[in-house]
């Protein structure tokens, strides 16, 4: 190496050296973010700990270790009197990886007056139209909750720049921020200028007011609701990681900026994987159900205080799709295709102009929803969902003056092994009829409506197996009144009962409703050029008051909705109303859903033969033919029966529920032979206080008349 480029690199290493020191010189507050003891956390440059609050983790840093802030609790803070005045010029730094972005602004650190701030304006524009003639002091660095970076100052007006970039998601980034002195504010990302404000003024701390970092000193409400009255203030904080947060007495350049980015960057990644809600295990499971603690990820989960057992999944033989109840939904039951296609429906409904919406997701704690299995055998599984629907301020439906009671609602999920459960739904109330369903699909965090289903999104079928897809690459479509029949075709006309979602999955979840149903496609609160789908982010998973919040961005779980079914109502027993459909998954085409949908609407006739046993006939509810027992004379346990099956009403995968039947193995005889597998022919037993019921499930498909023969094995 030659003594000219020596001392090129002499020279060089020389610099680097002085500018280090002139940056450690320069310090006046620094967190490493490195060590938590005793819930306090040590800033270096002054000596002082400094209180750490909520729910917190330390994680890999870029130095050592890092703080991550849950989204919710996780705050830093000190005292006034400790904090130190900051000088005419300074610098703000800080490296920080984002699991979202937050629900409203939240500073990475801020030392500033409260003032009242509505979310009723969009936030990129409330900050100017509210604030900048507002007499506040201080200093606000943080976060947009559309991911710009921004720093506000008290001067003798409030002074906002914000980015025009967004900050990335689940990657280390350098975030900076230069106030100098009478000439304005500049933004860096990665050491890249993307945001710069000037002002003639000199900056005014806020002297009484207490240092926070990561949380806003006050409850504010969710950016970007539906409505403004039914979207509440509440605390959160940033999701993320936090390291080594550093303030320093000196405005420093882009090449100064840059080099501290390039100097610094780590090369591990941050511990914020892709948060997938959970569905349990990946591996392919036999039918059944099963209690579980559904994990999604550390700072969510920390938030529930539950023991084991809290949720209930639902699988099927050598299948990936799983019907499951978790709290991260409030209970809702969600079909889930594979780990990320998930179809999801609504709750009973009810609405009105002071607390808007009332149903199962604005109960974010599970304070009035809670599951159960009621069935679990070879044959079937039955899930119990029992809830109260509340509103984001914590009023109910429906609420009976004398009694006090409110609207409550029983749900009951009927499984069979061949993915197809029936809902039914119970409304108990002195009120009027509502609303049960609404297709609704959810997306994972870093998913978009567009990468979950197709923008021929939705097929529906009527009983002779003409179909219609409706496309949503134009506008949203529309099923008019005159259209409901005219798509299948001219005479007979016939309304479409099988909605088919098209979803980039394998399996494609659907529906069969009654034939007075009224399909209808959700056209409301669309907004343009943000996706094809309204598109909400306040359910599932969040924690905020608020009955809808527009997406900003694909980085927290969301949910969009297609259509409504308008299942029909029934009048039930007492002061309720009932409603029953049937939920299914297939690889196949919608039309092969035909046969289900027939055997379900108009099912084949039930003639029983034996005399001991009486038919109280084809259950919709349970989708299962119901017999009772009618002698207790022993050694009669042989029943025969025949279904008087055609082509409008086949056989497809009947079910029966024998009651009194008692226990013991059960042997199969379809019209007078043993043809099926064990896995074609299940049984279960139920018991019960007085007695023990049988439940049989066949695989069998049959256009004809079929007799079955069943006799207990002695």
């Amino acid at each position: 190496m030659s003594k000219k480029v020596n001392l090129i690199v002499l020279f060089l290493f020389f610099m680097l050296i002085t500018g280090l020191h002139a940056q450690k010189e320069n310090l006046i507050l620094y967190w490493a973010l490195d060590q938590i003891h005793n819930g306090q956390t040590t800033e270096l440059c002054g000596n002082i700990e400094d209180s750490v609050n909520g729910n917190y983790r330390l994680v890999q840093g870029v130095k050592n270790q890092a703080l991550i802030f849950d989204g919710y609790t996780t705050c830093i803070t000190r005292n006034a009197e400790q904090a130190p005045q900051l000088p005419p010029n300074f610098t703000i730094t800080a490296w920080v990886a984002l699991g979202a972005y937050p629900w409203n602004w939240a500073p990475l650190i801020a030392q500033e007056n409260t003032i009242s701030m509505n979310s009723n304006l969009d936030s990129r524009t409330w900050p100017e139209d509210i604030l900048v003639n507002s007499p506040r002091k201080g200093y606000y660095f943080g976060v947009s909750p559309e991911g710009y970076l921004g720093l506000h100052v008290g001067t003798q007006s409030w002074i906002i720049c914000q980015s025009k970039e967004k900050i990335p998601l689940r990657q280390w980034t350098h975030l900076a921020a230069v106030f100098r002195n009478k000439v304005g504010i500049e933004l860096y990302i990665n050491g890249q200028k993307v945001g710069s404000k000037p002002t003639k003024y000199a900056f005014q701390q806020a002297k009484k007011e207490n240092l926070r970092i990561g949380m806003s000193r006050q409850k504010m409400e969710p950016s970007h609701p539906v409505r403004h009255f039914a979207t509440l203030a509440c605390w959160y904080s940033l999701d993320g990681i936090i390291d080594e947060l550093k303030i320093y007495n000196d405005t420093f350049s882009s090449e100064s900026l840059k080099k501290i980015c390039d100097s610094e960057k780590p090369k591990n990644n941050p511990e914020l994987p892709l948060r997938i809600m959970p569905s349990a295990s990946k591996d392919l499971g036999e039918f059944g159900a099963s209690y579980e603690r559904l994990k999604y990820y550390p700072e969510w989960d920390s938030l529930w205080p539950v023991s084991s057992d809290p949720d209930v999944v639902v699988q099927f033989d050598d299948s990936p799709v799983r019907v499951v109840f978790w709290r991260g939904t409030r209970y809702s039951p969600v079909w889930a295709m594979d780990t990320y296609h998930w179809m999801a429906d609504q709750s009973i409904e009810n609405f009105n102009n002071q607390d808007g919406c009332i149903e199962h997701m604005l109960d974010p704690h599970c304070r009035y929803s809670h599951v159960r299995i009621i069935e679990n055998n070879n044959a079937r599984v039955v899930v119990h969902w029992r809830y109260c629907p509340t509103s984001a301020n914590g009023n109910h439906s429906q609420v009976d003056p004398i009694t006090g009671w409110e609207d409550w609602v029983d749900e009951y999920y009927t499984i069979y092994p061949d993915q197809v459960g029936i809902r039914k739904v119970i409304l108990h109330t002195r009120g009027h009829s509502l609303h049960p369903e609404e297709l609704i699909v959810l997306c994972h965090p870093g998913q978009r409506p567009e990468d979950v289903v197709n923008l021929k999104a939705l097929t529906l079928a009527n009983l002779k197996g003409q179909t219609h897809t409706y496309n949503w690459k134009e506008k949203t479509p529309r099923v008019r009144e005159d259209e409901r029949y005219l798509h299948f075709g001219n005479k007979p006309k016939e309304k479409p009962v099988i909605l088919m979602v098209n979803m980039k999955s394998e399996y494609k979840p659907f529906q069969v409703f009654e034939t007075e149903s009224q399909v209808k496609i959700f056209g409301i609160e669309h907004r343009k050029g943000i996706s094809h789908f309204p598109w909400w982010n306040h359910w599932p998973v969040a924690q905020i008051p608020s009955d809808g919040r527009y997406c900003q961005a694909p980085d927290r779980a969301s949910h969009f909705s297609l259509a409504w079914g308008g299942p029909p109502p029934h009048k039930g027993e007492d002061d309720s109303f009932w409603w029953a459909w049937i939920y299914g998954a297939t690889p196949d085409s919608v039309e092969s859903i035909v046969p289900l949908a027939r055997s379900w609407i108009m099912p084949p006739k039930l003639n029983l033969i034996s005399e001991d046993y009486k038919s109280l006939g084809f259950d919709q509810t349970q989708r299962c033919y119901v017999i009772s027992k009618i002698t207790e004379k022993e050694n009669n346990n042989k029943l025969e029966i025949i279904l008087k099956a055609d082509s409008e009403s086949p056989v497809y995968h009947p079910a029966f529920l024998i009651k009194g039947w008692g226990e013991g193995k059960v042997s199969l005889k379809l019209d007078g032979k043993t043809t099926l597998s064990n896995k074609k022919y299940r049984t279960g037993h139920l018991r019960r206080l007085d007695r023990n019921d049988l439940i049989v499930w066949l695989d069998i498909e049959r256009e004809a008349q079929l007799k079955i023969t069943l006799e207990g094995e002695k």
